[in-house]
């Protein structure tokens, strides 16, 4: 079905993972989508998989200059633009006590100053053009669950979900959506070199009620009826994509995997 057909979109984060199930999800709903990431070469692979309808566009999103420009291109290129998704985004595992101000400032830099800076450029371009948007803010569980080893990674998820009620207030009469989706364990080649540890996959497949890690292609569909007509009352939400694992805990990623080797 192409619900998306005739669309601009930009994805960060969209050379692998979450981002290019979402970029394909999209693609293949009609849109034309400008993919965004620092991995040159995966992004590239990613371009030339997703076929005419897709561009590659190195980009930092700490870097509102940089954000700022790859929003514009989009709208260039597609004469439009009509869906923006703030996927990029990195955390790192260490007691709060031990991790360094660089590592908190960098992911903060990424996985929410990026969000912001999405958000905002994204606005002021569909604003510009007089068309209305739709703005998805990738965010996760640990925006509402602590978990243990990664203070700067749910501080920064946190936040995420914040810039995505205040975006709904502030843009809704002006006809621009703002929503986000919380993943849970999302199977993607990296988590799935991790959860080839024993232990760590009985520490994360223990929490989750349905006991699976999510499919990329699930958050793909997710975001293509959240940027759809379909979703047109759907605003400031984020919505948890996680198997059930926010009903439970989150797994003791520091003191648990010492217990279970």
């Amino acid at each position: 079905m192409d619900v998306l057909k005739g669309r601009g979109a930009v994805v960060t984060g969209a050379a692998s993972g979450i981002g290019k199930a979402i970029a394909t999800a999209f693609v293949e709903s009609g849109a034309g989508v400008l993919l965004c990431d620092l991995n040159a070469k995966a992004l590239d692979a990613a371009a030339c998989e997703l076929g005419s309808r897709a561009i590659g566009r190195v980009t930092d999103v700490s870097d509102e200059a940089q954000v700022e420009s790859a929003m514009r291109a989009a709208r260039q290129a597609f004469g439009s633009l009509d869906i923006v998704v703030n996927c990029a985004g990195f955390g790192a595992i260490a007691p709060l006590t031990e991790i360094s101000g660089d590592k908190w400032r960098s992911v903060q830099a990424v996985t929410l100053g990026g969000v912001f800076y999405g958000v905002k450029h994204g606005a002021r371009q569909m604003l510009d053009q007089g068309r209305a948007g739709v703005i998805i803010n990738i965010s996760s569980v640990n925006g509402r669950q602590p978990g243990e080893g990664q203070a700067a990674y749910c501080a920064a998820k946190a936040g995420v979900d914040m810039i995505t009620r205040c975006g709904a207030l502030e843009l809704g009469a002006r006809g621009i959506r703002v929503v986000g989706i919380a993943p849970g364990l999302v199977e993607t080649p990296l988590t799935r070199k991790e959860l080839e540890d024993p232990a760590m996959r009985q520490l994360f497949f223990g929490i989750i009620p349905m006991g699976r890690a999510v499919a990329a292609e699930e958050i793909g569909a997710a975001a293509v009826f959240l940027a759809s007509d379909h979703a047109r009352s759907i605003t400031g939400d984020t919505i948890a994509i996680d198997g059930g694992s926010l009903t439970r805990g989150y797994p003791a990623l520091l003191t648990g995997v010492k217990k279970s080797s």
